[in-house]
């Protein structure tokens, strides 16, 4: 690229320098267009001076020998034939009629004797009647110091001197602009190869904002991406692989003592359909948070709704289910407030939450609040549960991770409990800009708060 953005600067330069060559060569045909022009219009002056001079049948010598001085000031060697041929006068019979004085500075400006050259003709007529004949050349000047020359000469060095310059500092911007608009793209295209080769930390620095800074912050974009996905790809096989081989190793271990009579048949069954459940209830884990990391990657709809509603329709949902229990839901507030929010992934955090707080609580139930501060919302779901140990908080939304006493955290812990929930509920919440703060004592229940960005309401 860097190459092509360089020969189009090039061609563009050349484009230029051709331009700048038309334009002096139109300009010297117009100088020199002029200059005939002018010298055209003095000789014809010179030609109807010289035809003034002849009057009665004769020539004024006097009037005549004028008309040859102020050729000769105008550079033409002139000779004047009568209408018979004979000459009547010419430049060099001039000079020989002039002081010594004026004619030393005429000399000065021209050669008459050294001037060669072929005579041009032009017929001298009185009213349609011819009269003779001029014949014009020009003189062959002493120095070339003619106006027009040096304006040719000067103007043709500023012209060149201007392409040396206009053209140097064009192929020098030529390569810095090059240069500065191919790097961007170069590390781009290192960054990718980087990608490809699987090192999915490799960022880019925008140092523009126009599309190419657009394009590196869209790729730094989906380099997080696919870091975050590789990374939970590699965390969910090796916890996978860790959940595998307990379930699997006692399954061994009770088909040999059933093979080599150490244990009940009945009973050594009894254990290994456990752990089939087990193992059950692990792949339909596995699938869950298959699901939820496919959200994770897919930029929700987002929509306005009223935030009581959305809580309590959910409380009224589930609350079947808690009075089974001997339990309460409540929704603490009766405000509206509204939010635009993704809300399939904010019904499945909060869902999950009090799915959870509800498997681990005994007595009393749970209770919903939510509100805001202007620039940001937040959903609090407090249970009257076991709790989790302080120690226990900081490694709760590890994937697979159990809390393994008496007291079970609300999602990872107990029986059955795979370790799944809080991780998802994380992840999401992390998806949605969010941020989860936790409080909670053993045997008085937990508390989580949910944070979130305000929007503004498309009302």
């Amino acid at each position: 690229m860097k190459t092509k953005i360089f020969l189009a600067l090039i061609a563009v330069i050349l484009a230029a320098l051709l331009s700048n060559f038309i334009f002096e060569w139109l300009i010297m045909r117009d100088f020199d267009n002029y200059v005939n022009g002018v010298k055209e219009d003095q000789f014809y002056w010179v030609l109807a001076s010289v035809e003034g001079s002849y009057s009665d049948g004769r020539w004024d010598k006097q009037a005549l020998s004028e008309s040859i001085h102020w050729a000769m000031m105008l550079g033409l060697d002139i000779k004047v034939l009568n209408a018979e041929g004979q000459e009547v006068i010419s430049s060099h019979k001039a000079m020989e009629s002039l002081s010594d004085t004026m004619k030393h500075r005429m000399e000065g400006l021209f050669h008459i004797h050294e001037t060669t050259g072929n005579f041009d003709e032009y017929p001298l007529y009185i009213k349609g009647k011819k009269i003779g004949t001029i014949l014009s050349r020009p003189f062959q000047k002493e120095r070339i110091k003619e106006k027009e020359f040096i304006f040719k000469k000067r103007t043709k060095n500023f012209l060149y001197v201007s392409f040396l310059i206009a053209g140097g500092g064009s192929l020098l911007i030529a390569l810095l602009l090059s240069q500065y608009l191919s790097k961007p793209i170069t590390n781009l295209k290192k960054a990718a190869e980087k990608i490809a080769s699987g090192d999915f930390t490799v960022r880019t620095s925008p140092i523009s904002y126009d599309e190419v800074g657009k394009l590196a912050e869209t790729f730094n974009k989906m380099a997080e991406s696919l870091q975050r996905e590789e990374e939970l790809r590699e965390h969910l096989l090796s916890n996978i692989a860790h959940e595998l081989r307990t379930p699997l190793t006692i399954l061994k271990t009770h088909a040999e003592a059933i093979t080599d009579g150490v244990i009940d048949r009945e009973k050594g069954l009894e254990n290994i359909k456990n752990e089939i459940d087990r193992l059950i209830r692990l792949v339909k884990g596995i699938e869950d948070i298959t699901a939820a990391e496919a959200s994770f990657f897919t930029k929700g709809e987002m929509t306005e709704i009223n935030l009581k509603e959305f809580l309590s329709g959910l409380s009224n949902e589930m609350l079947p289910a808690f009075k089974e229990k001997g339990l309460d839901i409540k929704v603490a507030r009766e405000d509206d407030l509204f939010i635009v929010t993704d809300t399939e992934k904010l019904e499945r955090i909060i869902r999950n939450i009090i799915s959870n707080s509800l498997k681990f609580t005994e007595k009393g139930g749970v209770w919903i609040d939510y509100g805001t501060d202007g620039k940001t919302f937040f959903i609090e779901i407090k249970d009257s549960g076991k709790g989790i140990p302080e120690n226990e908080i900081p490694f709760i939304f590890n994937r697979f991770y159990r809390v393994e006493n008496q007291i079970p955290s609300l999602v990872k812990g107990g029986e059955g409990g795979l370790g799944l929930g809080l991780a998802i509920v994380k992840e999401l919440a992390d998806v949605m800009g969010g941020k989860i703060e936790v409080k909670s004592k053993a045997n008085e229940g937990t508390t989580f708060r949910i944070y979130f960005v305000m929007r503004p309401a498309n009302r």
